[in-house]
């Protein structure tokens, strides 16, 4: 095969030509004659046509600077070798010099080229890493123009170039078609350091639409000194163009369209490349390349499919800056297509040039007002129709992975997340984050909320508990729409609803506690695990209530039995105002436990509701009602109960800025069993009549019941100062609601006499739902003797007594004591009073017997009185544990109260 170097120094001829199926003959007078055999080919190899330069961002300083003093430096790299094979008619001759060869080139056609092409095919590399083949664009043949002897003008000799044109061409267009025929070269990033006017993303694309419509080129030429180009490529989704002269690019510019994820708005990404005169580089021209983000579609309407739009329940999304200039270069992600062709550059995060994520300000239309966020995205090429990203539902799970969940934070805007024409009290929630994802759906991408976090004002108003809550939609509602109640499920830890430690917010007399890992629209709070039995229509309290949540101090997990609905707390959030909070629970019915016995009226019913003041009154206005009717505890149960206590109506009320109330109607006690003896005291004793006095305090409210019951006299028998009192307490805490009930006191117990023996004693037991607290005891008698001369009186008594106290935890306390003293008045102006106690103490938890002994005596001269007390401390007479040795042996436990001084004080007042 005949090889040639045509070199012509005149007009720059230098070019390599091969002739294939060419043979050497003789011409006239013996002259070599080149004469084209079978399928003849002239292949004419040119030196590189194109140079890809450093393009740097515009108004920066030069990107290299390699010497001192410093030079600015702009990197380039050279393109490989191009090549054109022309078809040559066989038996044509070509003379073996240069200008015979280029008459031969200019009655040649360009030979079509294969794909991928061989060492003999047409295969022009301009621009850079992008092979082309140039094809006419009427669908004939093209050819090559030129000058086959150098052109002179005025002394002047042109740069020979070779003019590639199609049938139809016209001085203003060459009338070509430009193939591209090397894709893998196209998509090759190699890592030149640098960014070149046509990165390999561009070049890929050009590849890519290539395969349905072809780029056109108004002009190409091919010389020593580098190619000439002007090309325009215009896509469904992508356009290119590109002059470039000698080799050297004035311009390129490519815009490819794509869509924003995960919002899905329409967008195009255009990328500019120009040649500029840099002042600070000598006024060299030096290429400058920037990119613009433009968006094309600045708001979108909510989808017509509702099952869509359940996931992102909003209305237009519009994101209020169209355009984004001064991007960094793109960090272009793949992704493998699902028909296993090699990957695919399609998306990339757009960041500014300090490589900071790009945050779109968004609109987000909404019922209750619009929202004013920002949102990073992920610009998505639309590489249809060869490649369709938008129906690709693998690169939608890439998308998501690379994109995850973007959290928007809020400030506690109130959002109705449910639209739906039956709205209830949980439709609307103080939502203060949005995690924002995509979803692909018939008409693209679409936001979806992967997650939101939100408030629940119920809570922070009644429990204190004001964190922000993680949750997410409950897959039902997605599916049902807003015939399902449960919106949202948690996807966090539950949250620890537990009023256990603030009764009085819920009424006192009820302690609810649960753990709510969802939230309803009608309930508020709720334990998925403990929603109502779809067939049954009850709920089971044993999977809600933990055993701290109590009513009456009675676990509801075992008092309640029957329940619909669990305790509603819901808020009705008001833009612009405070919330209303609610918490109900109503008609709840109570079955029988221990010593609560119900009867079949016996009902719970909760009403909490907080409102906003009125105008004037700071802070918002609460009133909490609660009741438990028509129940009796009997104690203790069981066949052998002693005692019932019957009650009509409990009710606990609290207003804000008032003190809790606690009212109890048709109270009644009954004795039973052995105790029916005392049946008649029972009929003269009506505690609904009593006068009720109420204790309250910071940990709990007390209702007093006391009833005096007269005095009884009959002859030497008189019994006096009889009382009978109950009490209801109500902790704020943990603690369960404990009934006292009592006859006397030990402050005031009651008294009977027979002549001039006497004695008293008083009964006090407390009781809860474990049962018996404490029982308290005591009985007294001895004698009493009193004398009166009008001028002077007196009194003396000696009585002995017994105290017995059992405490819950089993331990008792036996006490005997003996009280000694008198008294004596003279004229009314002088009083003098003695009074010893001597007791002793069995204590069963320290198996200790323990004695102590007061003396008291106090002394009154109208105006001036005094009294003293010495008191021995308690000693351990035997067992026990005490730490003190005391005298004789003994132990003191607390300490000698014995003050020798103040009774010698004493005494000295009597010394005048």
């Amino acid at each position: 095969m005949p090889e040639l170097l045509l070199v012509r120094p005149d007009d720059h001829v230098i070019a390599g030509v091969s002739l294939p199926g060419f043979a050497v003959g003789a011409g006239p007078g013996g002259a070599p004659l080149l004469v084209a055999g079978d399928d003849a080919r002239l292949i004419v190899t040119f030196p590189p046509q194109h140079v890809a330069e450093e393009a740097s961002f515009p108004d920066t300083p030069a990107p290299f600077v390699p010497f001192d003093p410093p030079v600015p430096v702009w990197r380039s790299v050279l393109s490989g070798r191009s090549r054109v094979a022309f078809s040559v008619e066989r038996g044509t001759t070509i003379v073996p010099t240069v200008a015979g060869v280029l008459d031969a080139i200019g009655a040649a056609s360009v030979r079509p080229p294969s794909a991928p092409p061989g060492e003999e095919d047409t295969a022009i590399e301009l621009p850079w890493r992008l092979v082309l083949a140039p094809a006419d664009s009427a669908g004939t043949s093209v050819h090559c123009v030129q000058a086959a002897a150098p052109v002179t003008v005025s002394g002047v000799t042109g740069l020979w170039c070779a003019r590639l044109t199609g049938s139809a061409a016209t001085p203003l267009d060459a009338g070509l078609s430009l193939q591209p025929v090397d894709g893998d070269l196209a998509g090759r990033d190699d890592d030149l350091g640098f960014e070149v006017a046509l990165a390999a993303q561009e070049r890929s694309l050009i590849v890519l639409n290539s395969a349905t419509r072809l780029a056109a080129a108004s002009r190409l030429e091919l010389g020593a000194l580098g190619g000439t180009l002007s090309a325009d490529g215009v896509w469904e989704n992508f356009r290119w163009r590109q002059r470039t002269v000698l080799g050297r690019d004035l311009s390129v510019e490519t815009a490819v369209t794509g869509r924003l994820y995960p919002l899905g708005h329409r967008a195009v990404f255009e990328v500019f490349s120009e040649r500029q005169f840099d002042p600070d580089a000598g006024n060299a021209a030096v290429l400058r390349r920037w990119s613009v983000l433009t968006v094309t579609e600045p708001a979108r309407r909510p989808p017509a499919d509702l099952a869509v739009r359940r996931r992102f329940p909003f209305d237009d999304v519009e994101i209020l800056t169209r355009v984004y200039a001064g991007l960094a270069e793109p960090d272009w992600q793949e992704h493998a297509p699902p028909d296993g062709r090699p990957p695919l550059r399609t998306h990339f995060f757009p960041t500014n040039l300090a490589g900071e994520f790009i945050r779109f300000p968004l609109r987000v239309g909404s019922p209750t007002g619009d929202l004013r966020c920002d949102l990073p995205q992920i610009f998505v090429a639309d590489l249809s129709p060869e490649y369709d990203s938008l129906t690709d539902p693998t690169l939608a799970d890439t998308l998501a992975g690379a994109y995850g969940a973007e959290e928007v934070r809020l400030p506690g805007a109130n959002l109705d997340l449910v639209r739906s024409p039956r709205p209830r009290d949980g439709d609307v929630h103080e939502v203060h984050a949005l995690d924002i994802a995509g979803r692909l759906t018939g008409d693209g991408y679409r936001p979806a909320l992967a997650g939101l976090e939100v408030r629940v004002p119920a809570l922070r108003s009644l429990t204190g508990f004001a964190a922000a809550t993680p949750v997410r939609f409950a897959e039902n509602y997605l599916a049902r729409g807003d015939a399902e109640d449960v919106l949202f499920e948690l996807t966090g830890a539950p949250i620890d609803v537990d009023f256990t430690r603030c009764a009085q917010q819920s009424g006192g007399l009820v302690s609810p506690a649960f753990a709510a890992n969802g939230l309803s629209r009608s309930f508020g709070p709720v334990n998925l695990a403990g929603l109502p039995n779809p067939v049954t229509g009850l709920l089971d309290p044993r999977r809600v209530f933990p055993p701290e949540a109590t009513i009456l101090g009675f676990p509801i997990r075992d008092l309640v039995s029957q329940v619909r609905v669990p305790p509603q707390i819901t808020s009705i959030i008001r833009t612009g105002r405070p919330p209303a909070v609610t918490m109900r629970w109503k008609d709840v019915k109570l079955s029988a436990l221990g010593p609560f016995t119900p009867t079949a009226g016996t009902r719970m019913n909760l009403t909490v509701t907080t409102e906003p003041g009125p105008a004037g009154v700071p802070g918002p206005q609460a009133h909490t009602t609660c009741t438990v009717n028509d129940f009796a505890l009997v104690l203790p149960p069981g066949p052998q109960a002693l005692l019932e206590l019957s009650f009509g109506r409990i009710e606990f009320t609290q207003v804000t800025g008032r003190p809790p109330d606690l009212r109890i109607d048709g109270l009644r006690a009954e004795f039973l069993g052995l105790l029916q003896l005392l049946e008649e005291l029972q009929n003269a004793v009506d505690l609904a009549g009593a006068a009720r006095f109420l204790d309250v305090t910071p940990s709990g409210i007390t209702a007093r019941y006391s009833l005096p019951v007269p005095s009884v006299s009959a002859g030497a028998f008189s019994l006096r100062n009889v009382a009978v009192h109950t009490a209801v307490e109500v902790p704020f805490d943990a603690r369960p609601v404990q009934v006292t009930l009592g006859f006397s006191s030990r402050a005031n117990p009651f008294n009977l006499s027979v002549l001039m023996l006497g004695g008293g004693g008083y009964i006090e037991v407390v009781l809860d739902r474990h049962g018996l607290r404490r029982l308290e005891a005591a009985l007294e008698f001895g004698a009493l003797v009193a004398i009166d001369f009008l001028v002077a009186s007196g009194e003396v008594h000696a009585l002995g007594g017994v105290r017995f106290t059992l405490e819950q935890d089993g331990s008792v306390s036996l006490e005997g004591y003996l009280r000694i003293g008198g008294c004596v008045e003279v004229l009314g102006l002088v009083s003098v009073s003695v009074e010893m106690r001597i007791g002793l103490t069995y204590r069963s938890d320290r198996k200790a017997l323990v004695g102590r002994a007061t003396l008291v005596v106090e002394v009154d001269l109208t105006l001036w009185s005094e009294s003293v007390e010495l008191d021995s401390g308690e000693w351990v007479l035997a067992g026990g544990a005490a730490a003190v040795p005391g005298p004789r042996g003994l132990r003191q436990l607390d300490g000698p109260a014995l003050d020798l001084q103040r009774w010698r004080d004493y005494r000295a007042v009597f010394a005048h």
